[in-house]
């Protein structure tokens, strides 16, 4: 059974008196536990076609389906359950809270899962396997660039989700860094069978990817 269905995927955005397409007619599929990047140049959709998969955003039309759920059909707070117990998201700009730590920042997607109860050790836990349990005090300003990008992972897995988004989640990193981060997310995806779709330019990214999928103008131009 697919993870992430994509069916015949439009989406439109509003400039005024001007629809600006993103997508055009996209379909994929995407199975449980690849790893797989989506690659293209800028604005040709990539980062849509995620924010449509992780339910940040509905399709002009076409379907988009996580396991058999249309997510179409779900109001607002089914949306946000859906999130929360299924989706990890990887940030490009990290997107950490700055006055909290990096503890604290991992625990916070387990507030919305009904309370704190088991959360502390469970984000000790998640940043234990990104080798950042001694730095669960610090804030994001006193971390590296590899480290608050750790942090983003562990926040990403705290909630054992079955699907994880990254978007550009090694270009704001040096290649050393970058590649670090790829290889604990390819350990993630080996031993715990976790589904990981990436949005990149990164060549190593492309290069460790199951599968690449290639978007031009909003199209799927290659899927293999």
């Amino acid at each position: 059974m697919s993870t992430v269905r994509v069916e015949d995927v439009a989406k439109e955005y509003d400039l005024g008196r001007t629809k600006v397409p993103a997508l055009r007619g996209v379909t994929l599929a995407v199975e449980k536990g690849e790893f797989m990047a989506v690659a293209g140049p800028s604005g040709s959709g990539k980062s849509t076609l995620l924010n449509l998969i992780g339910c940040l955003d509905r399709p002009t039309s076409g379907r988009v389906l996580i396991g058999e759920q249309d997510v179409a059909a779900l109001g607002d707070d089914a949306l946000s359950d859906l999130r929360a117990r299924t989706i990890g998201f990887i940030f490009q700009t990290f997107n950490l809270i700055p006055v909290l730590s990096a503890l604290e920042n991992v625990e916070f997607p387990l507030l919305f899962r009904g309370g704190r109860h088991g959360g502390r050790a469970r984000a000790l836990a998640a940043l234990e396997a990104v080798g950042l349990r001694d730095f669960g005090s610090h804030r994001p300003d006193e971390l590296s660039g590899g480290q608050r990008q750790r942090v983003a992972v562990a926040r990403a897995l705290v909630t054992d989700p079955s699907l994880v988004l990254a978007d550009e989640p090694t270009a704001n990193l040096d290649s050393q860094t970058g590649e670090a981060i790829i290889d604990l997310m390819l350990d993630i995806n080996r031993r715990a069978g976790t589904t990981f779709i990436f949005s990149t330019h990164d060549p190593k990214v492309m290069a460790h990817a199951q599968r690449v999928v290639r978007l031009a103008d909003g199209r799927v131009v290659d899927a293999t």
